[in-house]
């Protein structure tokens, strides 16, 4: 009768990290001054599955578990541990020696040794979203896996046929891990070899199915051949072009709610903006430009776009909500009734920079969200004097910056293959 295990590889420090790691998995490329963060970031996870703002070139998601086979080579859990905290920050060499000089991606270039956050933290969302490494693992219990895993081969019967009568324990780490190459501690590059490619090809589509994410990975955007020509948004003609309309319709509804909300947040965001350029315009020489004419004409230009665009509507906003729930996210009533209200401003798109009705919806829900740290509070003269000129005032594009980086870094490994 086969032996089963089960243990606790109980590890503060790792358990931290893992909890920051949580937390880093957000998009950061917008301030969050009006409490949209929670969707920006529900739209994120649905398209892109596994990504953050924080991840660089996509083959670390290779590096992070060969490092750990690397590490493993040690004898106790300990000495694994600490070979493994030192090759995380050694292997920024490697890659220094293996690329060229206006390489860009290097996690750690600058720290060097002193890096806090090491890419095993940053990637370990993406890692076990794409079924890389087992959900929750983290490098400690790994080792722990292939200590015990060591100690029960020697200690079990030899079966009739020479091999190990016992069952092994799963380490953790996907079976079908392409192997590293050989100068990997060396020399290492950002370049993803034909292998590599096509295991993550298979690992991401088969652990992401239905998303946008693994419809690019199949197939690339017409026109994309460098990261010059990359589609500048996710709903972009090329991008939307293919998602067949019966084999991608849930997915093409999805892309076109994010789109729009993106619009109504992005109106939302300019507003305030707006109301903070003009509560500092006293001071003509605090900005090289005008700010209240700079938003002014950004307003201007987002109420064209959004009166030639569908109006968010009710059944938009219950399919936020039910986004939301999917993903898991708090959707409160409170941000719930700013968005209605938002979007009933936005209906008069033209109106809405000297709407008193809509720039009172704006103060109240930064109010909301930020309490005694909202810059538009009456008499909070330093969190008004901290503005530098822009605040959440990007479209929000659900981490395409990042997503297209990733996607180059595969493409460019098909066609070196």
């Amino acid at each position: 009768m086969p032996s089963t295990f089960a243990w606790l590889a109980v590890d503060a420090e790792q358990r931290r990290r893992m909890m920051e790691a949580v937390e880093q998995f957000r998009d950061e490329t917008t301030v969050d001054d009006l409490g949209v963060g929670g969707i920006r970031d529900a739209f994120s996870d649905s398209l892109f599955p596994g990504t953050s703002t924080l991840h660089t070139r996509l083959r670390y998601v290779l590096f992070i578990p060969w490092l750990m086979q690397e590490a493993a080579r040690r004898s106790t859990v300990s000495e694994m541990a600490t070979r493994y905290h030192d090759l995380e920050r050694d292997f920024i060499g490697a890659l220094e020696r293996g690329t060229g000089e206006g390489e860009t991606g290097i996690i750690g270039r600058r720290a060097g040794r002193t890096l806090q956050r090491v890419p095993s933290v940053l990637y370990s969302g993406m890692l076990a979203q794409w079924g890389i490494l087992e959900r929750g693992l983290t490098s400690r219990e790994f080792f722990t896996r292939i200590e015990a895993g060591r100690r029960l081969d020697a200690e079990a019967p030899r079966a009739e046929d020479g091999g190990l009568g016992t069952e092994r324990i799963p380490d953790g780490l996907d079976p079908a891990l392409p192997a590293p190459p050989e100068r990997l501690l060396t020399s290492a590059d950002f370049r993803l070899r034909p292998g590599e490619v096509a295991y993550l090809e298979e690992a991401i589509t088969r652990t992401n199915p239905g998303t946008l994410l693994a419809r690019l990975v199949q197939e690339r955007p017409a026109g994309w051949i460098d990261r010059e020509s990359a589609p500048r948004s996710p709903w972009a003609p090329e991008v939307r072009d293919l998602l067949h309309a019966e084999a991608n319709g849930a997915l093409r509804s999805l892309l076109d709610l994010a789109e729009r909300f993106s619009l109504q947040a992005h109106g939302a965001g300019l507003l305030y903006n707006l109301m903070l350029a003009e509560a500092t315009a006293s001071d003509p020489s605090r900005f090289r430009d005008d700010r209240v004419a700079h938003y002014r004409d950004r307003l201007q230009d987002w109420a064209e776009e959004a009166a030639a665009t569908r109006p968010f509507g009710r059944e938009d906003l219950l399919a936020l909500g039910q986004l939301m729930a999917a993903r898991r996210r708090t959707f409160t009533d409170r941000t719930r009734r700013f968005l209605e209200q938002w979007c009933e401003e936005s209906r008069a798109p033209h109106a809405v920079a000297d709407s008193a009705s809509a720039r009172e919806l704006v103060v109240r829900r930064e109010l909301a969200v930020k309490k005694g740290r909202a810059r538009l509070r009456p008499g909070n003269l330093k969190a008004l004097n901290a503005w530098s000129g822009a605040s959440g005032a990007a479209r929000l594009h659900f981490r395409w910056a990042n997503v297209t980086t990733l996607l180059q870094d595969l493409y460019d490994g098909e066609e070196s293959s």
